[in-house]
């Protein structure tokens, strides 16, 4: 048997044989690569054979092109599942891989005594909206059949004191970062998911490209498998997951502020206690296909066979 065949079907397990592959985060250091860091930190990358590094977030930057383009090592990233749909109409031929995320913690936050059980209650409110975020806004007004001059939208940033000070009733954040700077202050804040209101989307997609998969797929199934070892490590041991993200957070970050994030993470990544980065639904991909079509973000749906990998 060659060494290379050997160290193929041993995982890397072969003295000497790691093979390079680069991967692209898709924002910056924060606690939604808990699994990845301590994947990192415990060496399990490397005991697959894999020689990782790590491409820092850069807005602007073309990770889908940049994966392509250096075609003899091998390259992954994530994205959000909308943004690979997306990126797959304006002709990037991606494959999405697995999710980190069963489900996307974006969603409106509001303080208590304001009602937050649907799209309804936003009428006569001032809803902080993101960039971006608005034609996900207006579907929601659409489906539940209200007329937009109903309601205010105002664009936000990640300011959750303009909810605080009363700035908007509503303000568009997430689960696992701006709800968590929230209830430190108010713990009882609500929280509206965009599940909720009918937008059920996979967050943080592994993805490559279908010529990065067919040229190196042993190695990119071996980042797979070693990011979720890393995710089912930093679950069990939350502590170690909050050190290792800590660890590369800007000097001055809150260490219980990053712990609370690992814990509110915890029920995207595990949904329903189901092992990490598990098989994803081709009838939740054709849902938020068909959404974005309604939207006007993609001019006609996509059958999900074209972009899951097998």
């Amino acid at each position: 048997m060659t060494r290379f065949l050997c160290c193929l079907l041993l995982a890397g397990s072969c003295a000497g044989a790691a093979e390079p592959l680069t991967y692209y985060q898709d924002w910056f250091p924060g606690a939604q690569f808990a699994g990845l860091y301590v994947a990192l930190d415990r060496g399990l990358f490397r005991d697959a054979g894999l020689d990782l590094s790590v491409h820092p977030f850069a807005f602007g930057q073309d990770a889908p092109a940049m994966i392509d383009r250096e075609p003899a090592r091998a390259a992954v990233g994530t994205v959000e599942g909308y943004i690979l749909l997306e990126k797959r109409a304006k002709g990037a031929d991606l494959v999405a891989l697995n999710a980190v995320l069963g489900e996307s913690p974006a969603g409106y936050m509001a303080l208590p005594g304001t009602k937050a059980r649907g799209a309804q209650d936003f009428i006569g409110k001032r809803v902080g909206v993101h960039k971006y975020g608005d034609p996900l806004y207006r579907l929601f007004l659409r489906r539940a059949g209200m007329d937009p001059a109903a309601v205010s939208m105002v664009f936000v940033d990640d300011d959750v004191g303009r909810l605080v000070r009363g700035e908007v009733d509503f303000m568009q954040g997430y689960a696992i970062e701006e709800l968590v700077k929230l209830r430190r202050v108010e713990p009882r804040a609500q929280f509206l998911p965009f599940r909720t209101l009918g937008f059920d989307a996979y967050s943080q997609v592994v993805f490559s490209t279908r010529s990065q998969l067919g040229a190196h797929e042993p190695v990119i199934r071996a980042f797979v498998r070693a990011l979720r070892q890393g995710w089912a490590y930093a679950l069990a041991h939350p502590d170690v997951a909050a050190g290792a993200v800590l660890a590369r957070m800007p000097p001055g970050t809150d260490p219980s502020l990053v712990r609370q994030m690992v814990e509110a993470e915890a029920p995207y990544v595990s949904p329903g206690g189901a092992s990490p980065l598990g098989a994803m639904d081709k009838a939740k991909w054709s849902a938020m296909s068909g959404a974005l079509v309604e939207m006007g973000l993609l001019s006609r749906a996509e059958e999900p066979g074209a972009f899951l990998a097998p």
